[in-house]
């Protein structure tokens, strides 16, 4: 299969493991040779892809996170409000808050589950669109700022929809890209058990370089690059540190998305070495999050590009 980011056939094998959601199906990595970017081989078929996004998928796990969420605007503070375009808006809440910045937000979102924000988010004057960011109707160069929250990782064509954020953008416009680490600590430590691994449906990983040249490759020039995220870098070290603990995967996040876990004896015991442990464990895995950031191994990558 060719690479989905430079089209390259000159692919090698990276790892194996389980898929993230159901752990019944073995799924392949590969590594271009050509650019280094790792991903999913071969890529599912669309309708195989779409049963690990059913359910809650797209809710934030609980109340917390959702507060965490609204902290993306720290980001874009010193930056002159305008036109905002947040592709997978989800349920709006980084627009809310950039609309208390000043800024005329759009979203668009290709969940069903997140139509029903739809009419709340409408009524605070941020419009939603529904679809692929390929075909929505919007004006070129009618934007300031284009994101990308953790959605570049799912696309089959990455290239292609940073090619459309392009056309839509300001000359000087803003592209905000933000994507987990492959070559994060945290990945070389747990390897499988990473818990931002997220196989099948992060079909593509990328490395601080890997994502550069992609985003340079389609007009843009990087301004800045970052590695922590408190919604995301703290989290993932903890789930990571008991998925590799023995745990069942993902344990954790299962119970704060209220997903299915194993019942019975095991379950008990689980959730009270969790319980016993997580007050050592959060403020340990929020210590390390931090310093792998500080080497520039953190957790996620968060890109400002500017288009040419």
């Amino acid at each position: 299969m060719s690479c989905n980011i430079c089209g390259s056939g000159n692919a090698v094998f990276f790892l194996k493991c389980a898929d993230f959601e159901f752990r019944e199906k073995q799924v392949e990595l590969s590594k271009c040779g050509s650019c280094g970017t790792i991903f999913v081989n071969p890529l599912p078929p669309d309708k195989e892809l779409s049963g690990y996004y059913r359910g809650n998928y797209y809710e934030k796990p609980g109340f917390i996170f959702g507060i965490i969420q609204g902290l993306r605007k720290v980001f874009f503070s010193g930056i002159t409000p305008g036109k905002v375009l947040d592709v997978g808006c989800g349920a709006g809440t980084f627009l809310k808050t950039m609309k208390n910045l000043g800024w005329e937000c759009s979203g668009i979102e290709v969940s069903e589950s997140s139509k029903k924000f739809t009419r709340k988010l409408k009524s605070q004057g941020i419009d939603v669109k529904y679809g692929d960011l390929l075909k929505a109707d919007y004006k070129k160069n009618s934007f300031g700022l284009i994101t990308f929250w953790h959605v570049v990782e799912h696309l089959k064509k990455p290239g292609l929809y940073l090619e459309r954020a392009n056309e839509l953008l300001k000359k000087g416009g803003l592209l905000f890209i933000a994507v987990p680490n492959i070559d994060s600590f945290s990945f070389r430590l747990w390897k499988s058990n990473w818990f931002h691994l997220d196989v099948p449906r992060h079909l593509n990983h990328f490395s601080p370089g890997t994502i550069s040249a992609l985003v340079e490759k389609n007009g843009f020039r990087v301004v800045k690059i970052s590695h922590y995220s408190f919604e995301f870098n703290p989290f993932g070290v903890l789930q990571s540190l008991y998925n590799s603990l023995g745990f069942e995967f993902d344990f954790l996040y299962k119970l704060m998305k209220k997903k299915p876990v194993k019942t019975g004896a095991s379950y008990y015991l689980q959730l009270s070495l969790t319980l016993i442990t997580l007050p050592v464990m959060a403020p340990l895995s929020t210590a390390l999050a931090y310093l792998f950031s500080l080497a520039g191994r953190g957790d996620t990558i968060q890109v400002l590009a500017e288009k040419h």
